[in-house]
């Protein structure tokens, strides 16, 4: 770069036509460079004007003798003029009269340009000789500023990928003029906007194949989307007599959303402004919504069978406009003439308006897939509220043929449905709805992220000219999808196919575990359920068959009951009382833990030390007499088993369990997984004070805690517990620990799925108060999540020293990427979880037809009934995904064709009619 700033190397002649630098004017006797061409030499004001003939826009540096550096300098400042109007860039003989200064507006800057128009007979109207060498008049008279068309395409560019306002654009063209004082430079903002807002329209016209002056049709200027299906476009031949297990696959799957951040201020504007676009491409008709909103009669205000949403108008509202509502497809495409703006809240008549307005050209199909955040009250009257609005309007409505809409099946995105009650969830979840494919219903909500850029840009803006704006930003977003449409779907198809065969493998796999009645069973309800909840008019009453009807797993005291129950019926009913003997132990040792804490928590106040104190006393009251009891019924067992191990073995802390003992058992992998922090005190001791005496005080009290040991079955060592002697105390604690392994699980599916609520929550505020406590109870959530996990390894290691097998196929080792919530129960689904396969909890119910009848018989076929519904219905949603992915392919594939043809045709008119212009940019639009 500091290269390119050297001066010339002599000021004597021009190193490219060698004329004497003196020949010149004063003002020309130096050397220019310019910036944006490739040479390097240096050239004087002759040799510069003829290489930028056809370059009037370059930047020039001119060498200061005075000042010793290079300066800005234009074309105009070199003598140039530009001859606009004939083809090879000649000067017009005709016109006599002097050039004109217009003030160009290029990609690089801001600069002032003599211009000569052509005055021949026929000549073009000097905008239209502008646009013909590339630049757009900001007038269409006189125009007396002009902007390039690269500059309004780098614009345009930045404002649909980046969100770029005229504001800050203009502003880096005049600094680009001039760094340091650019407020010297014009200001052009008002030329340049209002140029873009026609540009916009143009580009839009052209797309479309709309001429300009024509009045274009109600949504012909949207984008569609090719997969989606477009009747009379795009549609098989015979798609009406599809069987109706599969109308799905003719079906629009469509969402509705609203948006506050896509308002508009209270602000004085042109009242007489209108959209270039109206009626044209994604906003309905404003005409006929206004028509609608003064003679249709409100709604009355209906009361919610579920939470109270915003969505239903709650909440508080501000501005002319309070935001949007619209509709889209699957495919993330906008629908044509699906948009309304919003006063107020999100009321029905407003939605209803956008519903059918979008719906039109869907009239003819059979069936329509809708998701809405508030489906579950808003479909209930929604074919009275059509009739009471549009019956008395109808007539008036140019966009509107009919309000009577085809057969829609009413779901909730998955996102937002954890936000409702139980009883919503099962009926509008698309994960069970029939037909509903993999949709997510929630491709609006991806939209709004893109578009709430430029809220705070449209807000201001007038009501026609934002109209513009969004459908701008609507048709590119839309654009995109269509040109990145196949690689999606084929990408979707590979993902959906590999998804449903995997699904169908694990669902396969759990029906051979299964009874054949009851598979018939379940699959009879299925088929009366699917019936059923496509019907709002069925949903009162229906049941849910996703979810257990109790508790997902069993407690430890139904555990302790089956076990008195099974040994009350075997040869030794004496053995009932070991189990409550062995849960008492159990209990005492988890009561011992919880004291644990609090005693290492101690603030040292004499209140808390007193109550301390009191707790312990009394937990050793009661582990002194559980440790009599155990010593008196395990004990003589234990002396049996002693008496039979080998001497040899008889080593280190014999007869009880150590970690040499574990190791050798080949258990030191849970054994460390198992392993506890200490919670002890620091051994350093302050001298003297409160401190030193707290410290004290907490040891004594743990010392107390710990010095009374209870021993039970699995702390004596392998060999003693391998004898015959001890089997049935063994039994015993390792179904109890069972349940403790089930409480311990049930503890952490819990704290995730609350952690990540609050993940959630925390990002739906802002501010330092917000995110602190947000923080806290984050932290708070971790440490709960790390003492289950703890709980849990700890069980399953003495679960294994009890016996079990290490491939159980109900307990496992539990590695962190496992614990992740567990989704038996609707509260606890999650996004993305459709594209998992389930935990090693619920994987194999062969164990289900070993037990007999009871409580925990029921429990077990509760969760296995849930467990295949819900894996059914997943397996189910994939196949569904499969075939409508294929279904898309053909279908956009013809919409393809189709549009081939009719640009084609287009093309074939315009060269009839001598616009050959028009017919080679019809020609391009065929191959993108």
């Amino acid at each position: 770069m500091d290269r390119r700033e050297a001066p010339p190397e002599s000021l004597a002649a021009c190193s490219r036509c060698t004329t004497p630098l003196q020949d010149f004017a004063p003002p020309l006797q130096t050397l220019f460079r310019c910036e944006d061409c490739h040479h390097v030499d240096h050239r004087c004001a002759t040799c510069i004007l003829t290489a930028h003939h056809d370059r009037p826009f370059d930047r020039l540096w001119k060498w200061s003798i005075e000042l010793g550096f290079w300066e800005k300098q234009t074309l105009a400042d070199v003598g140039y003029v530009w001859h606009v109007g004939h083809g090879n860039g000649g000067v017009c003989d005709i016109n006599a009269s002097p050039s004109r200064s217009i003030t160009i507006l290029h990609e690089h800057g801001i600069m002032d340009l003599p211009v000569r128009f052509c005055q021949c007979l026929g000549a073009d109207p000097e905008p239209a000789q502008l646009l013909k060498h590339g630049c757009w008049p900001a007038t269409w008279k006189t125009p007396s500023t002009a902007i390039t068309l690269n500059a309004m395409r780098t614009y345009h560019g930045l404002e649909l990928q980046g969100q770029l306002n005229v504001h800050d654009y203009m502003a880096h063209l005049r600094r680009m003029t001039d760094g340091v004082a650019p407020d010297r430079v014009k200001d052009r903002y008002r030329e340049f906007n209002n140029s873009m807002r026609e540009f916009r329209q143009v580009r839009a016209r052209r797309r479309h194949g709309v001429p300009l002056g024509a009045r274009p049709r109600k949504g012909e200027m949207a984008v569609l989307c090719p997969a989606c299906p477009q009747p009379h476009i795009n549609m098989r031949p015979g798609w009406q007599d599809r069987e109706p297990a599969y109308r799905y696959l003719d079906a629009l799957h469509y969402s509705i959303d609203g948006n506050f951040h896509l308002g508009s201020n209270a602000k004085p504007t042109d009242p007489d402004d209108f959209a270039l676009s109206e009626g044209a491409a994604y906003f309905v008709s404003v005409k006929d919504f206004q028509t609608y909103l003064q003679k249709s009669p409100e709604p009355e205000k209906e009361s919610s069978v579920c939470n109270q949403f915003g969505a239903m108008g709650q909440g508080k509202y501000k501005g002319k406009l309070s935001g949007v509502v619209a509709l889209t497809c699957r495919h993330m495409f906008l629908l044509p003439s699906s948009i309304v703006d919003l006063v107020g809240g999100e009321k029905y008549r407003y939605t209803d308006f956008a519903l059918v307005s979008g719906l039109q050209a869907y009239l003819c199909l059979l069936l329509l897939f809708g998701t809405y955040d508030i489906h579950c009250q808003y479909i209930i009257n929604l074919r009275k509220r059509l009739r009471d609005q549009f019956g008395v309007v109808l007539d008036e409505l140019d966009s509107i043929v009919s309000a009577e809409l085809p057969e829609i099946v009413a779901g909730i995105g998955k996102y937002h449905l954890c936000m409702h009650k139980g009883e919503c969830r099962y009926k509008h979840s698309l994960h069970f709805l029939p037909g509903s494919c993999m949709t997510d219903g929630e491709t609006l909500e991806r939209i709004w992220a893109v578009t709430n850029a430029i809220a705070r840009r449209t807000k201001e803006m007038s009501a026609g000219h934002r109209i513009d704006v969004l459908n701008d930003h609507y048709s590119d977003l839309n654009v995109r999808r269509v040109h990145g449409m196949v690689d999606a779907l084929l990408d979707k198809l590979q993902t959906a196919d590999e998804m449903a065969t995997a699904a169908a493998d694990y669902l396969n796999n759990v029906e051979s575990t299964l009874e054949d009645v009851k598979l018939r069973e379940w699959r009879a309800v299925e088929t009366d359920w699917k019936a059923k909840v496509v019907d709002i008019k069925q949903h009162k009453g229906l049941e849910n068959p996703y979810e257990p009807s109790r508790d997902i797993n069993l407690t430890s005291e139904e555990i302790v009951q089956q076990l008195q129950m099974e040994i009350a019926q075997g040869d030794q009913p004496e053995q009932a009382g070991d189990v409550a003997m062995i849960q008492n132990a159990l209990t005492i040792l988890q009561q011992r833990k919880k004291l644990r804490k609090q005693v290492t928590a101690f603030d040292g106040t004499e209140k808390a030390r007193s109550r301390l104190a009191t707790q312990v006393n009394d937990f050793r009251d009661k582990a002194i007499a559980c440790r009599e009891k155990c010593e008196a019924r395990i004990e003589p067992a234990v002396k049996t088993a002693v008496s039979l191990v080998d001497a040899s073995k008889q080593r280190g802390s014999f007869p009880m369990r150590d970690r040499t003992d574990d190791c050798a058992s080949g258990l030191r992998e849970s054994l460390d997984a198992a392993a506890e922090p200490n919670d002890a005190p620091s051994s350093g001791t302050r001298m003297g004070g409160k401190t030193s005496r707290k410290h004290k005080t907490v040891a004594d009290m743990l010392r107390n805690l710990d010095e009374l040991q209870i021993p039970l079955p699995s702390d004596y060592h392998s060999a003693v517990r391998a004898q015959s002697s001890m089997t049935d105390f063994i039994k015993i604690e390792r179904a109890l620990r069972e349940a403790e392994a089930n409480d311990a699980l049930d503890a952490l599916r819990l704290q995730l799925t609350t952690y990540l609520s609050l993940e959630v929550r925390k990002t739906q505020g802002e501010g330092v108060i917000h995110n602190t406590i947000g923080d806290r109870r984050l932290q708070e959530k971790r440490v709960a999540i790390d003492a289950a996990k703890r709980r849990y390894r700890e069980v399953y290691h003495l679960l294994c020293v009890l016996g079990m097998p290490k491939k159980h196929r109900r307990y496992r080792p539990l590695k962190d990427e496992d614990c992740k919530p567990f989704t038996l129960l609707m509260g606890e689904q999650r996004l993305g979880d459709s594209y998992k396969l389930p935990t090693w909890i619920w994987g194999d119910f062969t164990f289900a037809q070993k037990l007999g009848t009871g409580q925990i018989k029921n429990f077990v076929d509760d969760a296995a009934r849930a467990h295949w519904f819900r894996h059914n219905a997943l397996k189910t949603r994939w196949e569904e995904e499969v075939n409508i992915r294929l279904e898309e392919m053909w279908r956009t594939a013809t919409f393809f064709a189709v549009q081939e043809a009719q640009w084609l045709e287009y093309a074939k008119d315009w060269e009839c009619l001598g616009s050959s212009g028009t017919c080679v940019a019809a020609r391009r639009c065929v191959h993108g």
